[in-house]
């Protein structure tokens, strides 16, 4: 029997999620380097795992932190505090939306094209969604 506690997203989870899926970036950006592909050469294969790294990454760590210090540097005045918590929650609401609508859009994309490559863009809208997440996780925490 499953208890509420368990299926209960955390912090942990969100992080243990991130890891993860980074190691399958990882793994997933040497193959890209090594195993030539659609007529891209070396350079082009790194542009592309790097493209993807960084979009991973940096948008995990933006979307997740950025907002929180802009909400903390208003902390003096309570109304635009609240209202700027308000804005950031919905606006981690339609990130996750938004990138939905763009999985479904790449995966649409690749099955009328076959180009199979292209599947690499769904692991930074996993980036993004992650961070929308944990913002949204930590935004629900914070009085």
């Amino acid at each position: 029997m499953v208890h509420l506690n368990q299926t209960k997203l955390t912090q942990d989870k969100i992080h243990r999620i991130y890891r993860l899926v980074a190691y399958i970036l990882g793994g997933i950006s040497l193959i890209v380097l090594l195993v030539p592909f659609a007529n891209y050469n070396f350079p082009d294969r790194v542009g592309l795992a790097l493209t993807m790294n960084l979009g991973f990454h940096l948008f995990y760590w933006i979307i997740s932190i950025a907002p929180l210090s802009q909400l903390s540097w208003l902390k003096d005045n309570s109304i635009v505090k609240e209202f700027a918590k308000r804005a950031f929650t919905a606006f981690s609401y339609l990130i996750i939306a938004f990138c939905l609508i763009i999985t479904i859009s790449i995966i649409s994309e690749v099955i009328s094209t076959q180009e199979f490559y292209r599947l690499t863009g769904l692991l930074t809208a996993t980036g993004v969604i992650l961070g929308a997440l944990k913002l949204n996780l930590e935004l629900r925490g914070k009085k």
